[in-house]
């Protein structure tokens, strides 16, 4: 045999040896999503983009969920064993079943070389049969879960056991802190699981042939890239697509009929082929092809022209936990925990600036209603980009606050959004079809006003932030710069929309 076919025979068996004697659950259902990510996943893991804060929050959110569904189903055998665990998971799990334990928390099994943990299983003795539960931390049961527990019960049912309920578990919008008696639901989905169940085995077939391949499978970019989430391999995909970097991807409201244009052959903004646009969606197809600014003065004058001074600037940070932890609050419900208001009160006057945050565990809500109150005063037009977020927040001040229903309510009425001001009369080709504060700021007004190298620069970073900073187990000097970006962070928001709105105000 010669060197080439023993170097290509070696390779061959080192590339057969990379693929695992098992598929966890999680692995396959990115085969369900596209052949190409479950191939990358196995054999090119290093093209993935990393885990970024805001998807490791929501793990970390739903490992939380999942723990306290099992106070609800008591009595049960915890299998802890390491995610990566395969043999010690599943060989625990068959000694917990053989020793007739009937409810079982992480349980694991395999069929065929699919591996797949269970959230909380229990034993019927009349029936001799098993109850699936799957805890999903949503608040109702969304088409993709389907696919998840198909699959988990269908390697369940091939490993002998035997089941007669399948059921989804989530979070229930009824529920109110602090009687969490109803944070559960349960959904039956037995029969919707069964008629899938035909269709895994040759899914499963398909997925394993071609992790076996040699090469990639040729599969193209497409709305699966996206949704339900981002896949971790879109960045790579999209470049072997030559995606420019500025696509009808980014036209605003553009929805599902980009992938139309994109199967079409259509990607560049001043493709030839483009069809009617709105009008919206034309000024940026024109703004990309000319390069130049779009601004309307006229209709920025008309709408300021209704805006009132002194005009206060309204930001706030808030939290929505999974599990509530405040009086009257619902799963996800938002809680603002920060603001700032900078006061701008008349064209000729300096602007100040006040600020709250909340530092304890405790409900910020009756330190921050007279904290705002104080702050917004009671004249003048308060600034809020997409203000909506805004009159939504200061609204549940009002459900839980009905003394202060007026003065709170008085604010509400004063709102008043740069943000249709922009989205109607102002197009910079920075924007990159966002008109998000992020990214119209820096755009405008110049890269001073980016968030980039910012410790909190988003909403996102703020929620992760004050749940450090509330924590008996950070350190006191982590707690002092935590504060600190925090402040930086919301003061940052509400200091560049009032140079936004000079700014606008510099159009008329």
């Amino acid at each position: 045999m010669g060197l080439a076919a023993i170097t290509n025979k070696y390779c061959y068996y080192n590339y057969m040896n990379s693929i695992p004697k098992l598929l966890s659950k999680t692995k396959l259902m990115k085969g369900y999503r596209c052949q190409k990510c479950i191939y990358l996943t196995i054999h090119n893991p290093e093209l993935e983009a990393p885990v970024t804060p805001e998807t490791q929050a929501l793990f970390d959110q739903g490992n939380v969920v999942g723990a306290i569904a099992r106070e609800y189903y008591p009595g049960g055998a915890l299998i802890d064993n390491k995610p990566w665990d395969f043999t010690g998971a599943l060989a625990k799990t068959r000694e917990l079943i053989a020793n007739g334990i009937s409810i079982i928390y992480e349980a694991a099994f395999e069929y065929m070389g699919c591996y797949a943990r269970v959230d909380i299983i229990k034993y019927s003795a009349d029936t001799k049969c098993w109850r699936i539960f799957e805890v999903k931390s949503s608040t109702k049961v969304k088409p993709e879960h389907y696919d998840d527990v198909g699959l988990q019960a269908w390697i369940m049912m091939n490993s002998g056991l035997a089941i007669e309920q399948i059921n989804i578990v989530h979070l229930n919008t009824d529920c109110r802190y602090p009687n969490l008696s109803n944070l559960f639901k349960e959904v039956d989905v037995t029969e919707k699981i069964r008629e899938k169940c035909p269709d895994i085995q040759p899914k499963i077939n398909e997925i394993f042939a071609t992790v076996k391949k040699p090469e990639v499978p040729d599969v193209d970019i497409g709305s699966y890239c996206l949704a339900p989430t981002e896949c971790g391999f879109t960045q790579h995909c999209w470049q072997q697509k030559k995606i420019p970097d500025v696509s009808v991807f980014n036209l605003p409201g553009i929805k599902n009929k980009k992938w139309e244009f994109y199967y079409d052959g259509i990607t560049a903004l001043d493709d030839l082929k483009l069809p009617e646009l709105n009008e919206l969606q034309e000024r940026v197809v024109n703004c990309f092809k000319t390069g130049e600014r779009y601004i309307n003065k006229e209709s920025i004058q008309a709408a300021l022209s209704t805006w009132k001074f002194p005009l206060v600037f309204l930001d706030f940070e808030t939290i929505n936990p999974a599990i509530p932890r405040y009086d009257g609050c619902r799963p996800f419900e938002h809680m603002p925990f920060q603001f700032s208001v900078h006061t701008w009160l008349s064209p000729d006057i300096d602007i100040t600036h006040m600020e709250f945050l909340h530092e304890s565990t405790d409900d910020p809500r009756p330190s921050l209603i007279p904290a705002l109150l104080k702050a917004c005063g009671q004249q003048g037009s308060i600034v809020a980009y997409f203000g909506r977020f805004e009159a939504e927040r200061i609204q549940g001040l009002i459900d839980y606050s009905p003394k202060d229903q007026d003065a709170l309510t008085n604010l509400i009425d004063r709102i008043v959004d740069p943000l249709p001001i922009i989205r109607d009369a102002v197009y910079d080709n920075a924007f990159a079809g966002s008109f998000s504060l992020k990214s119209v700021a820096p755009a405008l007004l110049g890269e001073e006003h980016s968030y980039d190298d910012m410790l909190v620069a988003n909403g996102n970073d703020a929620q992760r932030a004050f749940e450090e900073l509330i924590s008996p187990n950070t350190p006191n000097d982590r707690k002092i710069i935590l504060k600190n970006a925090m402040i930086e962070y919301c003061e940052k928001d509400t200091f560049v929309m009032v140079e936004l709105v000079k700014w606008l105000y510099q159009q008329c």
